[in-house]
C-alpha cells in the first residue's frame, strides 16, 4: 500500500496526523491480501472546516486495488476521530468484498 497523494485544502496536517492516518488505514491489509499489494495506492484529502464550524475535520480517503476502489469519508472534531470513522468505514467495505 502506497500513500501517493495528500491533498490538505490549505491545510497543513501535522506529522503526527499524517503518521496517524497512515497507521490506521495501513492496519486495513491484514483483513484483505489486495491492500497490501504494492500496486494499491492510497489517496487522502483532508479539509478543515471554519474556526467555529463543527465538526472541524473532514477526511476523505481512495484506495485503488487491483480489480477495483473502496472510498470513504468522514468528518470530526479532530483529525483522529475523522480517521477512526474512516477506518471503519472502509473495513466494513473491506469485509463485503470478501464475501
Amino acid at each position: 500500500m502506497q500513500f501517493t497523494s495528500w491533498n490538505h485544502d490549505g491545510y497543513e496536517p501535522s506529522e503526527q496526523d499524517r503518521e496517524l492516518i497512515i497507521e490506521k488505514i495501513s492496519k486495513l491489509e491484514r483483513f484483505d491480501a489486495r491492500l497490501a499489494d504494492e500496486s494499491t495506492t492510497v489517496h487522502v484529502e483532508i479539509v478543515r472546516g471554519k474556526k467555529h464550524a463543527s465538526p472541524n475535520f473532514g477526511l476523505r480517503v481512495q484506495i485503488t486495488i487491483p480489480g477495483g476502489a473502496l472510498r470513504a469519508e468522514a468528518s470530526g472534531k479532530t483529525v483522529a476521530e475523522a480517521t477512526d470513522e474512516v477506518e471503519r468505514k472502509l473495513r466494513a467495505q473491506v469485509e463485503k468484498m470478501k464475501d
